[in-house]
């Protein structure tokens, strides 16, 4: 049974790691995703196989969401080709650096903790603001916020990315209390350790065994696991789920 039939979800930053996991797994089931990146040929390259494999009708879009501009014709776009738009995934985030992930608290600059909250929360925000009166007028509609644990227990580093990404946390919260209303359900999923490129390559092998061993299940998580939740939450099967952050790390935060 495809859990999304028919349905239009725009998932920002899809063209690699867990946002193109979310994309593959919501085409399979049915809906036409959109596709967004900031380099036009990935986000092509992306589309095309999409559409060869799974047979949807994808649409894809150079987006950064700093740019409002941007963000407003994508959706724009969207709604002029499919006539509704279903689905938000906020998963679009701020490359991981080792100059904003190593550095202290107390060590991080203004404009670097800018760089990350321009992307990671303001984005979310302007994505979501764009969104919402779409979904008002169809009475219905969901958004979905990709968080990370750190926003729930806190980290030894990162932490730009721990404050942008609790910021989402809240977001969702009020999102989900304001339009639900409106029948617009808004909650958010926290990964854990994840093996994407963006997260797991740039670790050395001591590094990643170090991680791994926190997690009782004893390895990282995958995409593909990630996007599970993410399809769950974007069905009927959790329509009463609202307002809520589904941690998705192998049992790391209960220890």
């Amino acid at each position: 049974m495809k859990l999304l039939e028919g349905r239009v979800a725009i998932i920002t930053g899809s063209t690699r790691g867990n946002g193109r996991a979310i994309a593959n797994l919501f085409s399979e089931h049915g809906a036409n995703v959109i596709i967004t990146g900031r380099e036009q040929k990935e986000v092509q390259k992306v589309v095309d196989e999409i559409c060869s494999e799974y047979k949807t009708n994808p649409l894809g879009f150079k987006v950064d969401v700093t740019s409002l501009g941007e963000v407003k014709e994508m959706v724009a776009q969207t709604l002029q080709k499919y006539r509704q738009i279903d689905v938000l995934v906020n998963n679009a985030g701020y490359p991981i650096e080792d100059d904003l992930w190593d550095v202290r608290f107390d060590e991080i600059l203004d404009e670097d903790l800018e760089k990350v909250l321009n992307v990671d929360t303001k984005g979310t925000y302007r994505c979501s603001r764009e969104v919402l009166p779409i979904m008002a007028k169809q009475k219905g509609g969901v958004i979905i916020t990709i968080s990370s644990t750190p926003a729930i227990s806190g980290y030894m580093k990162g932490a730009p990315y721990t404050v942008a990404k609790a910021a989402n946390l809240g977001i969702t919260k009020h999102i989900a209390a304001e339009y639900g209303k409106y029948n617009i359900r808004c909650n958010a999923i926290a990964p854990g350790s994840i093996a994407t490129p963006r997260n797991w390559d740039r670790l050395t092998h001591d590094e990643k065994r170090e991680m791994i061993s926190s997690i009782p299940l004893g390895r990282a998580g995958k995409p593909e696991e990630v996007a599970g939740v993410a399809l769950m939450l974007a069905s009927d099967y959790t329509s009463f789920v609202n307002g809520q952050t589904v941690i998705v790390d192998g049992g790391e935060t209960i220890r």
